[in-house]
């Protein structure tokens, strides 16, 4: 079992109510459950890109703004992928709606937003295992983003450095904000994914 740091733990207690929320977002669930529906999945899908594009070049650009030395891998082509796997044309993924891009206004702030981005990847394999009912197993067609490792130890080692030069407060207020974010975002039940973006090629469906 790893040993978890003060840094790391408190940053996990900080986020925990969020975290918890966001576990019975309803396409969440399902997808955990293996009973996501290909509607539920391609809104996720979708969802998530608007997201998490605009998030990804935000702590892009912060990185170098705020002289960070981490490396942000590239994820959110990942979910643009995924979605042409199940249908999605090009045109209509560019007219996907975007999130607002986080300020992150300092290197804490910054590091918090990376907890949550590289954190999210913690569970993605089980999640990803869990859409072999819809997608069938064995292929990575339509769930790149979620069998993508990410880089979580790399994040980590960002942490305790950060937290070593005192900025543990900023990362948890950038933490909070981020987690909250992610939740405003999922739970607006006004987007509907825009035509001809449909899910095709699900074994069983």
């Amino acid at each position: 079992m790893s040993i978890v740091s003060p840094a790391r733990a408190a940053l996990r207690s900080a986020t925990r109510a969020a975290h918890l929320r966001l576990h019975d977002y309803p396409a969440l669930a399902a997808l955990a459950a293996g009973e996501i529906t290909p509607t539920q999945y391609l809104r996720l899908l979708a969802r998530l890109y608007g997201f998490h594009l605009p998030f990804e070049r935000a702590l892009i650009e912060a990185a170098l703004r705020h002289g960070v030395d981490a490396r942000i891998g590239a994820r959110a082509h990942l979910l643009a992928r995924d979605l042409i796997d199940l249908g999605a044309d090009g045109a209509a993924i560019a007219s996907l709606p975007m999130a607002e891009s986080p300020a992150l206004r300092s290197p804490g702030e910054w590091l918090g937003a990376f907890y949550m981005r590289e954190g999210a990847t913690l569970g993605a394999a089980r999640l990803s295992a869990a859409l072999d009912p819809l997608l069938g197993a064995g292929s990575a067609r339509g769930r790149r983003f979620l069998s993508d490792a990410g880089g979580w130890r790399e994040c980590c080692a960002a942490l305790e450095e950060g937290a070593s030069r005192g900025l543990l407060p900023e990362m948890i207020d950038g933490a909070r904000a981020s987690f909250e974010a992610i939740e405003h975002w999922l739970a607006d039940q006004s987007f509907t994914p825009t035509s001809p973006i449909a899910l095709r090629g699900a074994p069983g469906k």
